[in-house]
């Protein structure tokens, strides 16, 4: 029976703390947040016996077996430290992985010389929708993968889930170059954290596969596209897949078409406090194969490799829209170049814009 600790009692704390809920064997035993009368609210909801202020107090008193952190992202690297450090066996850690490329590889690396566990809730790799298009581009259903589109409002946030995806039904083979743009036009935050405006990126692998995504919200930027502003358009020789959590649909040349559904509900005014029920489902069934990866010894599906490369694939665009070139992976700058080059005079964004998309 492992013990469980949740840092962060914010929304996703809520859904990582109904996931263990699911989970067999294990108990959940404290949770903790600067804001006590938010982490007492969790910890009433879901009959957690311990609640802390501060998560180095809760470390040294429990000594977790898993830790949860549901942390801003610019608190990452220091809880999951303090968890290894602590004796935690798993650390399962939300997206983005962290503020700067170096941050996040320092991360992996910590973990790793420990021997702990660490994963990133890349839970859209779950959900039946992406599954099932992965499974069907690997079955050759639209014949070789040409190119791939992807839109989303963001990079740093929502442009992890995407980028994690092409990665997922390129059946995560590692890219060869970045090809980057970055606009900030305007001084916008997305869960505190310094975003673009809009942007975009040409990712390059060996094979000749091209995958380009789009970023921008409006007012600032335009529909990105009428058919799929959240999702990924695959390309193939024979046919294409439109998929987006919402569905999928398989356009085949010559035959009729595939079509799925998701099995959620994705009517937001039957949503469970606003949180869309697939990201509930996907992350349950993250934490259900980690905790079996942890005593079998297995490798989770939501290894810290897939949220690095993804972290990369951000990065780099970053970086490649600062040094003007196409920037060669592994990625050999550590910084955050949109944070940095914003510094250095780069870019001179004017207004504000806050917001969590």
């Amino acid at each position: 029976m492992e013990t469980v600790a949740v840092i962060g009692s914010g929304s996703q704390g809520r859904v990582h703390g109904l996931g263990y809920l699911t989970a067999p064997d294990v108990t959940l035993t404290a949770v903790a947040d600067v804001d006590r009368q938010s982490a007492e609210r969790l910890a009433a909801e879901l009959k957690v016996p311990h609640v802390h202020e501060d998560y180095r107090e809760l470390l040294a008193e429990h000594r977790p077996d898993i830790v949860s952190v549901c942390t801003p992202p610019a608190l990452h690297p220091e809880v999951v430290a303090a968890a290894v450090a602590a004796g935690a066996r798993a650390v399962h850690c939300e997206k983005p992985v962290a503020l700067t490329y170096g941050e996040a590889l320092d991360m992996a690396a910590t973990a790793a010389d420990a021997g702990v566990q660490l994963t990133f809730n890349l839970q859209r790799r779950f959900h039946p929708v992406q599954r099932q298009a992965r499974e069907w581009i690997a079955q050759g259903e639209i014949g070789d993968v040409v190119t791939i589109e992807g839109y989303c409002p963001n990079l740093f946030d929502w442009g992890t889930h995407i980028l994690d995806l092409i990665l997922f039904h390129r059946g995560d083979t590692a890219p060869e170059w970045v090809l980057g743009q970055i606009d900030a036009t305007v001084d916008r935050y997305v869960y505190g954290v310094f975003t673009e405006t809009a942007s975009l990126t040409q990712i390059g692998w060996p094979d000749g596969v091209r995958a380009v995504v789009s970023t921008g919200r409006e007012p600032h930027t335009p529909v990105l596209n009428l058919e799929n502003g959240l999702g990924l358009i695959v390309q193939g020789t024979r046919g294409r897949i439109d998929v987006r959590d919402a569905g999928c649909l398989v356009r085949r040349f010559g035959r009729d078409d595939l079509v799925l559904e998701t099995p959620y509900d994705t009517d937001p005014r039957h949503w469970d406090r606003g949180v869309d029920p697939a990201i509930t489902a996907g992350t349950a069934e993250a934490i259900r194969d980690l905790t079996d990866a942890l005593r079998t010894g297995r490798r989770p599906a939501l290894t810290a490799e897939h949220g690095i490369r993804g972290a990369e694939l951000v990065f780099a665009t970053y970086e490649s829209s600062r040094s003007r070139r196409r920037v060669p992976l592994p990625l050999d700058r550590l910084d955050n170049a949109l944070i940095s080059g914003r510094a250095e005079g780069y870019w001179s964004p004017a207004g504000e814009l806050r917001s969590t998309y």
